[in-house]
C-alpha cells in the first residue's frame, strides 16, 4: 500500500510539469527522493532445512546533490532502516559470524539496519536529449543489530538464552564503499525521473537494492 501511494503521488507531481531540458550549472544544487527493494544477504547463511529467510525490504532515500560540473556533482545522503529474518526450526544448529550456535525450540532472527548515510559522487553522461546514464560512488556508514526472538533455548558462542524474550546478540557498524548505475529521463526544466540499481557491503555480507527517483534541480 506504501509503495502504490508513493508512486501515486510521485506521478501527481511529475504530470504537472513541462518536457523542456536544460542541463545544470556548477553551483545548483538537487534534491533526489528514492525508494528502492533492497536484498540483504546477512542471514542467507543460515539457509538450510526448515529455515525460512525473508531478505529483502523496501526503503526510502533522500539525496542532496551539489554540481562542480554540469555532469559531476557531489552528494550526500540518508537511507531509513532496513529488516530482514529467518525462522529457524528446532534443533538446527551451526555457525553465525564466526560464532557458532544450537537451538531448542523456536527462533526468530532479525536483522535491523539503522538509518544509513552516505556520501559520494555522481557522474551523468552529456545530455542530447531527455535521456542520460550515470554512474556514482562513495563511502556508506551503517549500524546493524541482530536480534533473536526465542521460545525455549538458544546457545550462542556458549552462552545459553532461555524463556520466552528477545534480545540483541550482535551488533556491528562500519562503512563500506557502495557503486551505483542507472538511467535518467528529464521531464521537465529542472526535473527528471531516475531508475537505478546500487551495490554495497554491510558487515561483510552483500547488499543491493533496485528503485527510482524524482529529482530536482535548484
Amino acid at each position: 500500500m506504501k509503495s502504490k501511494l508513493s508512486c501515486f503521488i510521485l506521478f501527481s507531481i511529475v504530470s504537472t510539469l513541462p518536457f523542456t531540458v536544460s542541463a545544470a550549472e556548477p553551483g545548483e544544487a538537487s534534491l533526489t527522493l528514492s525508494m528502492m527493494k533492497i536484498t540483504d544477504e546477512s542471514l542467507d547463511v543460515l539457509a538450510g532445512t526448515g529455515v525460512t529467510i525473508d531478505d529483502s525490504d523496501t526503503v526510502t532515500n533522500i539525496t542532496g546533490g551539489f554540481y562542480v560540473s554540469p555532469n559531476l556533482s557531489l552528494e550526500a545522503g540518508i537511507i531509513t532502516g532496513a529488516e530482514v529474518s529467518a525462522s529457524v526450526s528446532d534443533g538446527d544448529s551451526g555457525t553465525l559470524y564466526g560464532k557458532t550456535y544450537s537451538v531448542s525450540g523456536t527462533i526468530s532472527i532479525t536483522a535491523k539496519t539503522d538509518p544509513s548515510y552516505l556520501f559520494g559522487v555522481k557522474y551523468s553522461s552529456p545530455e542530447s536529449g531527455p535521456l542520460s546514464v550515470y554512474g556514482k560512488g562513495g563511502m556508506l556508514f551503517w549500524n546493524v543489530s541482530y536480534i533473536a526472538s526465542a521460545s525455549g533455548t538458544v546457545t550462542y558462542d556458549g552462552t545459553a538464552y532461555s524463556g520466552s524474550s528477545s534480545l540483541t546478540f550482535h551488533s556491528a557498524d562500519g562503512s563500506d564503499p557502495y557503486f551505483g548505475w542507472g538511467m535518467s529521463y528529464a521531464i521537465g526544466k529542472d526535473n527528471s525521473i531516475n531508475f537505478d540499481y546500487m551495490l554495497s557491503e554491510v558487515n561483510d555480507t552483500d547488499i543491493s537494492g533496485y528503485g527510482f527517483s524524482w529529482v530536482r534541480n535548484f
